[in-house]
């Protein structure tokens, strides 16, 4: 303490109050003191907040530490999610279940195309029907990757069509609710046949429930699926869908229009007669 008050001009009755916080720094005394120890870089900027803190006042440096604690029981918090989330995501298991599907047509109708998907674990069907009517289905792959979903399905008459879906989830990952995101498709037995239309529309995926509904809640499900317009869209919430509330928040919906926040996120935005997004081979 001696030597240290010597060098920096400061007595030795000074720096014993400031070591043991009796007394705050001068700014003055606080680069003499930087100084001395041979501070820098992070420890320089360091100390000098210390001596920021300690000029202020006692009610303000409590506060701040109770800010500082509630941010690190934050952190914390956060920290054991994502380590949740990662072992969920591991695993899969979370969006096992029936999904109800929103898209425009591929044939370039205008129509919204309603289909029904069961996922398990790394497994998907797809069922696509008109009127309750089996239109056609597709089955192949689930897989998570990173932030992402890939489906990869073929037609299973015959693969007449192969299809890739690459979503993203609007939901906590606690409580699925809904997917969204880009199917693409090819119609057509090969690249080279002439009726081959690369086409894509934007999907939705509403979670349904659990992949053990019975067998009579799947029926009524199938029973309302299918191709229809803007005004038919009602029928697709069955009651035991549950309230609404509980989508409103992910799906961004306005004074109520369920409906019309299921049009914005599958409408393409493009023109009125060309709904899905549509490359003809050459």
């Amino acid at each position: 303490m001696s030597e240290i008050a010597a060098r920096t001009g400061i007595s030795p009755s000074v720096l014993s109050r400031l070591r043991t916080g009796e007394r705050a720094p001068t700014p003055a005394q606080v680069k003499l003191l930087a100084k001395q120890l041979k501070l820098s870089g992070a420890d320089l900027v360091h100390f000098g907040e210390l001596a920021v803190l300690a000029r202020t006042p006692g009610e303000f440096r409590e506060r701040l530490a109770q800010a500082e604690a509630a941010a690190a029981e934050a952190l914390d918090g956060r920290r054991q999610l994502e380590r949740q989330y990662a072992d969920e995501r591991q695993t899969n298991d979370w969006h096992d279940g029936w999904w109800l599907g929103y898209s425009h047509s591929f044939r370039n109708d205008g129509r919204i195309q309603r289909s029904l998907m069961r996922v398990e674990k790394d497994r998907v069907r797809v069922q696509v029907m008109e009127g309750g009517s089996l239109q056609y289905s597709y089955h192949g792959t689930f897989e998570v990757l990173g932030d992402k979903i890939f489906i990869r399905a073929s037609e299973d008459r015959g693969d007449l069509e192969h299809v890739q879906v690459t979503l993203h989830s609007l939901f906590d990952f606690r409580e699925p609710t809904v997917l969204y995101g880009l199917v693409c498709g090819i119609s057509g037995r090969d690249l080279r046949s002439p009726v081959s239309f690369p086409s894509a529309s934007r999907m939705l995926l509403l979670y349904a429930g659990s992949s053990a509904l019975p067998s009579v809640t799947v029926k009524s499900l199938q029973a309302i699926l299918g191709g229809f317009t803007p005004a038919a869209l009602l029928p697709c919430w069955p009651e035991f869908l549950g309230p609404h509330a509980h989508l409103h928040g992910p799906l961004a919906v306005i004074d109520g229009d369920l409906d019309g926040a299921v049009l914005r996120l599958i409408d393409n935005h493009l023109d009125p007669n060309d709904r899905a997004l549509r490359a003809e081979l050459r």
